[in-house]
């Protein structure tokens, strides 16, 4: 069974958070556009829809994304939603008499499971 994408979403530029002028080889961005089954979980408010805009002023796509929803998006959607998270912080004496806050880790906001059907 292939799994079929509007073309306005398999054309979306595939933009990295951290390094927005980095370039995929082609063998990563072929797997990066590869169209997956998800089941969206909402771990912040479960129950929740959320909605996000992706991609550049030119070429971006609203995305509404319901708790439980089952969706057929590029795996690069999938990556972005799941990076999402809340951080964590913890204050800590810094040796001077004084506190300094430090990022001990991520909550992570939302999951995106694939779902693998016969």
């Amino acid at each position: 069974m292939e799994l079929m994408l509007d073309k306005k979403i398999k054309d979306l530029p595939i933009i990295d958070a951290h390094n927005a002028s980095k370039k995929y080889s082609e063998k990563e961005e072929k797997w990066l556009r590869e169209p997956v089954k998800c089941e969206f979980i909402n771990m912040e408010d479960p129950g929740l829809m959320i909605t996000f805009t992706y991609g550049t002023t030119k070429h971006k796509h609203t995305f509404k994304l319901m708790h439980g929803g089952k969706y057929v998006v590029p795996r690069f959607i999938k990556n972005h939603v799941e990076s999402k998270a809340t951080p964590m912080w913890k204050w800590r004496a810094d040796g001077n008499g004084g506190m300094k806050k430090e990022q001990t880790g991520s909550n992570p906001r939302f999951a995106m499971r694939e779902v693998f059907e016969q």
